[in-house]
């Protein structure tokens, strides 16, 4: 499993390459209007492609945190992106929990890098007393870990109903306050 992840992990960021030097030579990142007309072409694959990534980013994080729902917000509109976000990060967080649940710490270590080991090895000791308050906060905090609270939340006694729960609930409020204070950040660059 640990090569097939490997392989997925490459070939993965191949395509981000690819897709950042496309964008860069056609000035997609530098216009927003721009991006919005190029995703707009592609008619209603655009949010299908757009929440596929979303699916696989918990699960191989090639996209640097954020910054995807931040495109499905100017693409797609304040609400509906997050909207999109939103539902690809919760289909690809039960994915993760139930990888998790499936292959314990032999997935963990072909996905997560040892550095990050020890992190997670906090979340779990804090979510087998709090899982569902573990989670909240995570989502709650700008910025948080939430793909590593989701690894450790595989790891507690929480039912897959409570886990399920607490990420549809609180999963697009993380989303929203990830997308709104990163455009807040971007148009503060911008300006100066």
């Amino acid at each position: 499993m640990k090569k097939l992840i490997k392989v997925f992990f490459v070939i993965g960021i191949i395509l981000l390459l690819l897709i950042i030097w496309y964008a860069y030579n056609h000035q997609l990142c530098q216009n927003p209007t721009q991006l919005k007309q190029f995703i707009h072409r592609f008619g209603w694959y655009a949010p299908v492609v757009f929440t596929m990534i979303q699916i696989i980013q918990p699960i191989l994080p090639i996209i640097p945190g954020g910054m995807s729902d931040v495109v499905g917000v100017v693409v797609f509109g304040k609400i509906i992106g997050v909207l999109y976000a939103s539902v690809g990060l919760i289909i690809g967080e039960v994915i993760l929990f139930i990888l998790v649940r499936h292959y314990g710490r032999s997935f963990v270590l072909s996905i997560l890098s040892e550095k990050n080991l020890p992190r997670l090895d906090k979340l779990i000791q804090l979510g087998n007393k709090h899982t569902i308050w573990m989670l909240i906060i995570v989502f709650l905090m700008p910025f948080g870990p939430d793909d590593l609270a989701c690894l450790a939340a595989g790891f507690t006694n929480i039912s897959f109903k409570d886990y399920l729960r607490t990420i549809i609930l609180f999963k697009p409020l993380s989303v929203a306050i990830h997308c709104y204070l990163l455009l807040d950040v971007f148009k503060m660059v911008k300006i100066n």
